[in-house]
């Protein structure tokens, strides 16, 4: 997490002619978003879909899935000293010199790609997404599971990342 304005920074300066399209969720964005000044200084065009799920929704999800309750991932659960609130990633992109759009639909969505590949810089479109829906499809994400637990969920999963991982091609 937080490797992806960079990497597309990267990749858009290693081929200036392609363009570098980046999704990144809200809580990435949140931990490395420096890049999109960046590549504004530097004319480097990306564009930057940020998929505001209030929070680190991936983190919650896969801390559920290795059987634990997710706790402290997603805003609306976390303990703060003043109520939570979401980021205004348009006005913050905007502070960094990009152009930057809010949409709320995949149809808006296409719209402000085309806008956006037709843009001078770089450009971040943001999208409100579901922290508890998901596409069907997914990838082992080999993250220890504590060995010592009362919680079946825990130990099915301990079970499980061992059948996973006898199953692995190693060097390929």
């Amino acid at each position: 997490m937080g490797y992806e304005i960079a990497g597309g920074w990267g990749a858009k300066m290693a081929d200036p002619t392609r363009d570098v399209i980046v999704m990144v969720g809200d809580g990435s964005y949140m931990m490395m978003n420096a890049d999109i000044y960046s590549s504004v200084l530097t004319g480097h065009k990306l564009i930057v879909i940020v998929c505001d799920n209030g929070g680190y929704a991936v983190i919650n999800r896969l801390q559920q899935f290795k059987g634990t309750p997710g706790f402290n991932n997603l805003l609306k659960d976390c303990k703060t000293a003043v109520p939570a609130f979401s980021v205004d990633f348009v006005k913050h992109a905007q502070s960094m010199g990009a152009l930057a759009r809010k949409v709320s639909s995949l149809a808006e969505l296409e719209l402000a790609m085309d806008w956006a590949k037709g843009n001078d810089r770089t450009t971040v479109i943001s999208i409100v997404t579901d922290a508890y829906t998901w596409t069907p499809g997914d990838a082992l994400w080999d993250v220890g599971v504590p060995q010592v637990s009362n919680r079946d969920a825990v130990k099915e999963q301990v079970k499980y990342q061992a059948d996973v991982r006898s199953k692995q091609r190693v060097g390929v």
